[in-house]
């Protein structure tokens, strides 16, 4: 039993055709982000990845019974991720693919799923359901999550879980009001356009698909409210400007048997200047890190703070629109990143 709450997000990135924002991007993908209800206790008017808390349903045993019959799904008895330690299921990485396509679901209206005869692609499928058929399921699965399970084998689908990668892990900093050990997967839709995004009015208000720097972008002049793992994550997805590079980063990675997706832990210090939200491998990452880590005060300035290995998230004091900025430095160049997606620094979205 752990001591926080564990998730599943998913990072949807959709082909773009066309510029969809009339804005310049360097991007020819967008990821889809959620305007979160500002009703919800957790991330009130914040924008985000589509995900949501486990469901004792996600670890059904059920679930593998039902996918035995049509797919090979002995890759996801690794324990390629430090979350999957954590519970007790022979195949650990397809219970929190569940838990993300269930909440995409409930959450959007899209169904990432797959008919029975349908053959493997880089691409997710997206099943075509009426309206009618979406709203009455996603009443039944908001109310009783096992309903997922029911609604696929009346459907005659499998979720598209072969479609989904691990992305990375986070476990939320003491600077957190509500403490979750999230993983994010990414999913790439080849037209996204053609799919209704219908976002439900109770945990979410609205949904758009936003290029990287678009997103970013928004977030400095205030019409995109974004928590430090969205604006991490958009930095590092900044290495790929082409969809086509990533999937083939993503494909590269998964058949790596020794990759693991590790838990990063944010360490936040509070400075009279600066917030500073310091990750794993910065030179002020305290060595004995763990969840009781409380928030760190220090009378040192900024610049003490200065190192030869960053990789933070900082937000000054000085005025009323503060904002986090991405901080990244490694001056050591011997050490082999190639299947660790390091942040862009701040400013990537205008270059």
């Amino acid at each position: 039993m752990v001591p926080w709450r564990q998730s599943a997000s998913l990072i949807l990135l959709g082909s773009k055709q066309a510029n969809i924002n009339n804005a310049k991007s360097f991007f020819d993908y967008a990821t889809l982000l959620l305007k979160r209800s500002p009703n919800m206790r957790f991330a009130p008017d914040i924008s985000a990845f589509p995900g949501g808390k486990l469901d004792p349903c996600d670890l059904s045993l059920e679930w593998p019974k039902y996918f035995s019959s049509l797919c090979d799904i002995n890759r996801f008895s690794k324990k390629k991720a430090d979350i999957y330690k954590d519970i007790d299921h022979p195949y650990p990485g397809l219970v929190f693919r569940l838990c993300a396509i269930r909440e995409t679901f409930e959450e959007t209206g899209l169904l990432l799923a797959k008919s029975h005869t349908s053959t493997s692609s880089q691409y997710s499928t997206v099943a075509q359901l009426s309206n009618n058929m979406i709203t009455e399921w996603r009443e039944k699965i908001r109310h009783d999550a096992s309903q997922f399970l029911i609604m696929c084998k009346a459907l005659q689908v499998t979720p598209d879980v072969h479609s989904l990668y691990e992305w990375t892990q986070y476990l939320a900093a003491s600077i957190a009001k509500v403490r979750f050990d999230t993983i994010f997967y990414t999913a790439a839709l080849s037209n996204p356009y053609s799919c209704s995004i219908t976002h439900d009015d109770e945990e979410t208000v609205s949904a758009e698909w936003l290029e990287p720097d678009t997103a970013m972008n928004r977030y400095h002049q205030g019409s995109v409210n974004l928590l430090p793992p969205q604006i991490f994550e958009l930095a590092r997805l900044a290495n790929f400007r082409k969809l086509s590079d990533l999937i083939e980063f993503l494909i590269q990675r998964d058949n790596n048997a020794d990759y693991c997706t590790e838990r990063l832990l944010g360490v936040c210090y509070k400075l009279p200047e600066a917030t500073l939200l310091v990750m794993p491998g910065d030179d002020h990452y305290p060595s004995d890190a763990s969840f009781t880590t409380p928030i760190l005060t220090s009378n040192q300035t900024l610049k003490d703070f200065d190192s030869n290995r960053q990789n933070r998230l900082v937000m000054m004091h000085k005025n009323d629109n503060r904002k986090w900025q991405v901080h990244y430095k490694n001056n050591d160049d011997s050490q082999n990143h190639d299947l660790h997606i390091q942040p862009l620094k701040d400013g990537w979205e205008q270059s």
